[in-house]
């Protein structure tokens, strides 16, 4: 490859990258009320969308993969801040799953890993979804909480 190609495929990549940034910037204005789950206090912070992830468990630690997308997917990331109150008793917490506009589910590959071990901590949760799917909600277990608001798809 030549300079001139690298050059301007590093400028449509910055040109993406930016406007990413302002689409996540607009998703992450709203902010729920908390939910309650087994005395952790769950908020929506918000929602990305991207065509690669950082894989990694909740709370965030050391463990982590990239996920890539295939043509026609992209990665729906729900943004959650947990904080753990004195009702927490240390459990097993249920992976989250992702429900869009119509009802259809969606698994995501993280898990929590000691969820009572910080205060208070914030977690992506990625799904691998078809490009362009209209969100509905998010439920951890018996908790669910609506993203509509977030989803500016």
């Amino acid at each position: 490859m030549n300079r001139f190609a690298i050059a301007i495929g590093l400028s449509a990549w910055v040109a993406a990258a930016v406007a990413g940034l302002s689409s996540v910037a607009l998703a992450k204005v709203e902010q729920t009320k908390p939910a309650s789950y087994k005395g952790l206090e769950v908020t929506v912070t918000g929602v990305e969308r991207s065509s690669t992830v950082a894989l990694r468990d909740c709370p965030p630690g050391a463990n982590s993969i990239r996920g890539l997308t295939k043509p026609g997917e992209e990665f729906a990331i729900v943004n959650l801040s947990f904080k753990v109150t004195p009702a927490f008793k240390e459990t097993i917490v249920k992976k989250p799953v992702l429900l869009d506009a119509g009802g259809k589910t969606f698994q995501t590959a993280m898990s929590f890993i000691d969820p009572g071990s910080q205060p208070e901590y914030s977690c992506g949760f990625a799904y691998r979804v078809p490009e362009g799917t209209k969100l509905g909600r998010i439920q951890i277990d018996t908790t669910t909480i609506d993203l509509t608001p977030f989803d500016r798809k």
